[in-house]
């Protein structure tokens, strides 16, 4: 099913434009005093390398995969050879950019900061409860294996290398200091930023992949599809050995529930920029999509946290007409889900818990028909993501014969052209039948 997701995406030139892309509960009042505007920053200092510097045999760069170890040490073949990221900032040379380009009047897309920010090495930062990409300075970059043309490289993802680049190589470096440090210090004293921590890893891909600012849309840029879940095991690219039982399902809630972030943010920033109505209606959707998907996994998991949200998903509602007040109750959104987002970081998936989130999920397929294209894509994929991991680990005897009924919905969902709420309500119905028992929570 992994397969036929990314196969539905690259036929739709989707992924063409691929880029790089606390401890409080959601519970309550939610309890939101004290919450951290900064909890990491780019570190200071510690300058980026390049993949030129991982790309030793010894390292990262052998041609086959190492028996053993903590990593599989084809980490950098593999991504130059079979990941897009790799392939970024190429894609800044070709005439779909050049047009994009004029559209926002920047006369080389291939040296605009701003297509770099996401299509070249960039860093990140984090305020304002979401993460950012950061232009690099000359100064920050250690030039001597470092080139434009490698695109999003191994330091976009894992860090600034040049402090850990020679420690980490020790047998253990990197696990202990994970568990003596914590993720946030690792990333802040060493440049190392904690891909296993799957909130780290949703905020660092989602700060492109959702990220895209309404001119940039409206000059021609493709809204990017994405889930975590499936991202992280396609088996085409992924560098990374598995990660275990119903790492899937739990995968998949915090990559809804981080996209429930960042498009709540989307939404705010549209709404405090004037952009057009379609646009910030689009990104609104969106977001609603997100949160009836991440609803789910909250009522699996913490049904206290659920219904916090969906007291603030009201005020959204009730202050929508007020332009201000509708920023404010949709950054309140996205600090309380990020919040959130900590609390999941610590529960275990198992069993019990992906059946109740499939269950639910099943319901929701009509619920999400009337959000558009993108809701309706997102729960494809959520369909796609914990189906599959329900599959792979309790290993059911009809899972397949399941599995090709949910994937089916991709004929169903069509492309955002030709996207039909009706037909594809009708269609998705059939999901609670296939996986029954769930129930639907409408939205406050």
């Amino acid at each position: 099913m992994v397969r036929k997701a990314i196969s539905h995406w690259k036929s739709l030139a989707v992924v063409a434009a691929v880029v790089l892309v606390v401890g409080l509960t959601m519970s309550g009042n939610l309890g939101l005093t004290g919450l951290s505007n900064d909890a990491f920053a780019d570190p200071t200092g510690i300058k980026y390398t390049g993949a030129g510097s991982c790309a030793a045999a010894a390292c990262h760069g052998s041609a086959t995969e190492k028996d053993g170890g903590a990593t599989r040490h084809n980490e950098n073949h593999i991504w130059s050879n079979n990941d897009a990221h790799a392939k970024a900032y190429t894609q800044l040379l070709e005439d779909t950019s050049k047009a994009m380009a004029k559209n926002l009047k920047i006369e080389d897309a291939s040296k605009s900061e701003r297509c770099l920010n996401c299509h070249g090495l960039s860093g990140f930062t984090k305020h304002d409860n979401t993460v950012h990409r950061i232009v690099l300075k000359p100064e920050q970059i250690n030039a001597e294996k470092y080139s434009v043309e490698d695109g999003v490289s191994c330091d976009a993802c894992h860090g600034p290398a040049d402090k850990y680049l020679k420690p980490h190589t020790e047998k253990g470096w990197t696990a202990k200091l994970r568990t003596d440090l914590g993720s946030e210090k690792l990333f802040n004293e060493w440049g190392l930023y904690d891909t296993k921590n799957l909130k780290f890893r949703a905020d660092v891909c989602l700060s492109c992949h959702l990220r895209i600012e309404a001119d940039l849309v409206a000059a021609g840029h493709p809204e990017l599809p994405f889930e975590l879940s499936i991202m992280s095991s396609d088996e085409s690219w992924i560098h990374w050995r598995n990660h275990g039982e119903w790492f899937g399902a739990k995968a998949w809630a915090m990559g809804q529930a981080v996209s429930l972030r960042e498009s709540a943010m989307q939404t705010a920033e549209r709404t405090k920029a004037g952009a057009d109505e379609k646009l910030i209606k689009a990104s609104y959707d969106r977001m609603l999509g997100h949160a009836i998907l991440t609803r789910q996994a909250a009522e699996a998991v913490d049904a206290e946290g659920r219904a916090a949200l969906d007291k603030l998903l009201g005020d959204v509602k009730a202050n929508w007409a007020d332009a201000a007040k509708r920023e404010a109750a949709l950054k309140e959104v996205a600090k309380a889900v990020d919040a959130w987002s900590d609390k999941l970081n610590g529960i275990a998936f198992d069993k019990a818990k992906t059946e109740k989130v499939l269950a639910g999920l099943a319901s929701e397929g009509e619920a999400i028909a009337p959000h558009g294209y993108r809701a309706g894509e997102a729960y494809v994929m959520s369909m796609l993501a914990v189906s599959g991991s329900y599959n792979t680990d309790a290993k059911p005897a009809d899972g397949e014969a399941k599995a090709e009924k949910v994937a089916a919905l991709y004929d169903v969902l069509g492309d955002a052209e030709t996207y039909d709420a009706a037909k594809f309500a009708a269609g998705a119905k059939a999901m609670a039948e296939l996986y029954a028992g769930g129930k639907s929570l409408p939205l406050p």
